[in-house]
């Protein structure tokens, strides 16, 4: 039942609770790291923010899509402070601020299901995209999250790191008009769309545990 009364809350929180504190707070977050990634990625690069895809359960957000020579970063953006606690295979993990514990989900794993989006538009490997999390409000790492991971004052050594070149230019143009192709328009409506894609799911989620947890 606390599976229950979580999503409920999420619920609450997606249909309007404090969602103009929370819509603030991510596009700050993500607005920083646009301007990092632009000062500090080698070109050529495209930087796609803000990219709705649809899928068969609705559709997925993606924050920030990076396309370079060395693959396709799918970036994930929390404006985040505090101590955060977890790894890269559990379910949830733990901001804490002061005495206060939050739960929010696993980054990685959400940002898995937007890359596999992504992926469905393509042809290419899997080894072509990078599930990047960029950690933008000055949060503090308390155990080993992954090498894919990172506040935002490591954006540069981490784009700078060695890789193969798997792109020309020519690629580049391609992948990036069929995401352009792709994707939803930009509008009030669409995020709309969005969010309650994403209460339907919660709204499954919740039936299902009720129906396991009697």
């Amino acid at each position: 039942m606390l599976v229950v009364a979580t999503i409920c809350l999420a619920l609450g929180f997606l249909l309007g609770y404090s969602r103009s504190y929370y819509i603030h707070k991510r596009n700050l977050g993500e607005a920083l790291v646009i301007e990092q990634i632009r000062k500090v990625a080698k070109m050529p690069f495209h930087l796609i923010n803000n990219v709705t895809l649809p899928t068969q359960s609705g559709s997925t957000q993606i924050d920030h899509i990076l396309v370079n020579r060395f693959g396709i970063f799918v970036i994930e953006t929390k404006h985040y402070k505090g101590w955060i606690f977890g790894n890269m295979h559990s379910p949830r993990w733990t901001q804490v601020i002061y005495r206060f514990k939050t739960s929010f989900r696993n980054p990685i794993l959400q940002n898995h299901g937007h890359i596999l989006a992504l992926r469905a538009i393509f042809t290419l490997p899997d080894e072509a995209f990078y599930n990047l999390v960029i950690f933008s409000g000055g949060a503090v790492f308390k155990s080993d999250l992954g090498p894919d991971v990172i506040v935002a004052a490591q954006i540069q050594s981490y784009l700078n790191e060695d890789r193969e070149v798997i792109f020309d230019e020519r690629k580049l143009a391609y992948i990036v008009g069929r995401i352009e192709m792709t994707r939803l328009s930009r509008s009030t409506e669409t995020d709309e769309y969005h969010v309650n894609s994403l209460v339907r799911k919660l709204k499954n989620a919740a039936q299902q545990d009720a129906a396991a947890n009697p």
